[in-house]
């Protein structure tokens, strides 16, 4: 009997351990997949306990070691396998890291050797270095295919250079002091002086490249050797002389215009948007936003009133409409000048007889070359008045006009009684000054009357 005790003890145990086996054996085939072997063997827990025989299931040869049961794998592993993961990340961190250094290097030395870029609308044909060497040479023109050469010929650093031709839409800093005059006839006049680097820059450009191009017959504006004498003197003793006046005339002629005259001169694309930066500027407004003062740019880059490139250039850009205007006072026997915007025709009856058609023509060939006529003083004068061009009388021969002259002593007259700055009713800031001016000027056609005024002025204290 005492025997039979533990036999049917162990017959009572047998259930349970019997239906453990089955319930691991299908949780960790339900978490793990297929069992492909089981290996019977006592299970103990955490507490020491063993619990008879039990199933340990192992993977299937194609399941990942991540699907593996976690109480099969190395205590350790997790621990390496986060640490390796932290390190590939700060290498790939400090790896990008020195390649954003690399770029940033490779970027400045780029912009100390080269430029490829001076703003939105302009920079397009930077990328274009070829120049015709042998039609430079033959201008004697200084060569120049790159940004770089440019920069060499100006004695200049190619930073100085991207700053001083640099376009901008909205600027904090200008490299123009803009300024407005008063018209005579009223209205105002925008002034652009430019700032001392790029006045220097500009300066170099007007001897070494403008100044060194020829400019037609017609043109007597800013040219050496020409003026408003040699500009009246055409038209001295004709019977009828016609004046017209271009509008917005330095304003008119654009960057394109500026850029296309380099290139005709045999300079590469490059070169030529370079040289016309650096000689055009947009009109501009100072404004106020978000507390901070800005330029806003209010219309496109044309020539400046104030810079010395201004004047050559435009004689430059309005070759084409010199010659077709002389064409077509030849075609009917008329003398053709222009001094800067002025226009002047002189001739015989035709001019009367034909006025309506003649100021259309006219008016049709000025508008077909981008520029538009000042209406208001388009004007046709015959001798039976006084026919003034450039400020000179020409019904005889080109003189300042008596009246003027009759001023000028009237006011010296007055002066030598009451001051000289009692005189000064148009408010000029230097009264004197603005006298021998006018002293100088009458002298260049009456040099007796004008020895006389200045008699007169060292008269005044």
């Amino acid at each position: 009997m005492p025997d039979s005790a533990p036999e049917s003890a162990a017959v009572s145990k047998s259930p349970a351990a019997s239906r453990r086996p089955g319930f691991l054996r299908r949780l960790t085939g339900w978490l793990f997949g297929s069992i492909t072997d089981v290996d019977a063997g006592d299970v103990t827990d955490v507490s020491g306990r063993q619990h008879g025989r039990a199933v340990t299931a192992l993977p299937h040869a194609g399941t990942p070691d991540c699907f593996a049961a976690p109480h099969l794998l190395p205590a350790e592993q997790p621990a390496v396998a986060g640490h390796s993961e932290r390190k590939k990340r700060q290498a790939a961190r400090v790896g990008s890291e020195e390649k954003r250094l690399q770029q940033r290097q490779r970027q400045r030395d780029r912009l100390t050797r080269d430029i490829t870029y001076l703003g939105r609308g302009v920079s397009g044909r930077l990328g274009e270095r070829e120049s015709r060497v042998e039609l430079l040479r033959e201008q004697s023109l200084p060569v120049m295919c790159t940004p770089l050469d440019v920069a060499r010929q100006l004695g200049i650093s190619l930073t100085r250079l991207r700053g001083l031709a640099y376009h901008s839409e909205v600027s904090g800093r200008l490299n123009y002091v803009q300024f407005r005059v008063c018209r005579r006839n009223g209205g105002e006049r925008l002034l652009s002086a430019p700032h001392v680097r790029l006045k220097a820059v500009q300066r170099w450009i007007h001897e070494q490249i403008l100044q060194r191009l020829s400019v037609t017959e017609s043109a007597h504006g800013f040219v050496p050797g020409r003026s408003i004498l040699s500009n009246a003197e055409i038209h001295a003793g004709q019977e009828f002389v016609l004046c017209m006046d271009i509008r917005d005339f330095f304003p008119s002629i654009t960057f394109p215009r500026v850029r296309h005259q380099f290139v005709r001169c045999g300079y590469s694309q490059a070169v030529a948007t370079i040289l016309a930066l650096l000689c055009t500027e947009c009109p501009r407004e100072l404004v106020e936003l978000h507390g901070r003062r800005a330029w806003l740019s209010t219309g496109p880059r044309g020539l400046p009133q104030g810079a010395c490139t201004s004047p050559a250039l435009s004689n430059l850009v309005t070759a084409r409409l010199d010659h077709r205007l002389r064409g077509l006072a030849n075609r009917f026997g008329l003398n053709f000048s222009r001094y800067a915007d002025d226009l002047t025709f002189s001739g015989g009856p035709v001019i009367r007889d034909r006025a309506g058609w003649l100021l259309e023509r006219i008016r049709h060939l000025i508008e077909a070359e981008g520029f538009q006529v000042q209406e208001a003083k388009t004007r046709i004068q015959s001798r039976a008045s006084a026919q003034v061009v450039t400020g000179l009388v020409v019904n005889d021969r080109p003189a300042v006009s008596r009246s003027h002259v009759r001023r000028m002593r009237a006011i010296l007259h007055q002066a030598q009684s009451t001051g000289l700055e009692s005189q000064n009713r148009e408010q000029h800031p230097n009264f004197r000054a603005w006298i021998e001016g006018q002293i100088a000027w009458i002298a260049m056609t009456r040099p007796q009357a004008a020895a006389r005024l200045r008699v007169q002025l060292q008269q005044v204290q």
